[in-house]
């Protein structure tokens, strides 16, 4: 990936510290200032910071303006976050992303994981309903010589999807099934009934098909999986069953959004100005 070659509207609508300021204003109050803690639509501007402040002039509360995203309390650079947001909507992976914007690795890595995690919370609130067809899938590695290693790794999977009248795809939902869920390395049924109450509305008509070799998988929900695989070896080189679920929810969510830059950007943006931040220890820490 080039740095030299950005779209020419990204660097008009966020080439300056200034103007991802005002991005991020409007992203976090399209309907102007209101004060988190009394509602007040009215507020002081303290420019003192690199960022700016916002006193409430009723209560006088002070919010800042990364308060409440996923940027809150980073000394990253905002241009940086929105340069962040442009590579990961093409495909960077932690180490381009270090090298494109100029951070460490280890900056580079939470960001993403930063980015990812507003993903997943988007893609939370978008539950499968209708007719709701799942599989079971595995993620494994995709490259021709894997073909032939009999001890490959597989990490089971589940894989939902809303289907129109004509069995096409609408919606996606992709589930690391957890070790818990496993019995004699086979998907128990726990796991079916835990992605259905988790990712399907009660009123769905869901149909299930258990079993790798099942005759009655759905078709395109199973060249979707190949296709979340090859994506994810491709673009990341492999992932851990630690962070695999994470990536896998950036997938449904890429493919809810649509493949188009534009639209990517804008919604990822104003998802990152409205989501909660998650920590580097809450990514770090040991799954028990």
């Amino acid at each position: 990936m080039d740095p030299n070659r950005m779209d020419d509207g990204f660097l008009q609508r966020y080439g300056s510290e200034e103007a991802c300021i005002g991005e991020l204003y409007r992203n976090k109050w399209p309907d102007g200032y209101f004060c988190p803690v009394c509602r007040h639509r009215r507020a002081s501007v303290i420019r003192t910071r690199r960022l700016p402040l916002y006193e409430c002039r009723k209560c006088r509360h002070q919010t800042s303006l990364t308060a409440g995203t996923v940027m809150e309390k980073s000394k990253t650079p905002l241009r940086k976050w929105f340069l962040s947001i442009y590579w990961l909507g093409k495909g960077a992976n932690a180490r381009e992303l270090s090298r494109l914007i100029q951070v460490t690795y280890k900056t580079a890595w939470l960001i993403g994981h930063k980015i990812r995690n507003a993903m997943r919370l988007a893609a939370s609130e978008l539950p499968l309903g209708g007719s709701v067809q799942v599989n079971e899938d595995r993620y494994e590695a995709t490259s021709f010589s894997s073909l032939f290693n009999q001890n490959r790794k597989r990490q089971p999977m589940l894989a939902g999807a809303t289907l129109s009248e004509e069995g096409s795809l609408l919606r996606v939902k992709l589930y690391q099934v957890p070790a818990s869920h496993l019995l004699d390395g086979r998907v128990a049924k726990i796991a079916f009934q835990t992605f259905i109450e988790k990712c399907a509305l009660p009123e769905s008509k869901v149909r299930i098909a258990a079993g790798i070799y099942n005759s009655a998988r759905h078709r395109p929900l199973s060249r979707l999986c190949r296709d979340a695989s090859r994506w994810l070896n491709t673009t990341f080189y492999g992932i851990r069953p630690k962070h695999l679920q994470a990536y896998l929810d950036e997938f449904g969510y890429r493919f809810h959004i649509g493949s188009a830059e534009l639209p990517l950007l804008l919604e990822l943006s104003r998802q990152c100005a409205s989501r909660r931040v998650i920590t580097y220890r809450q990514l770090t820490r040991k799954v028990s």
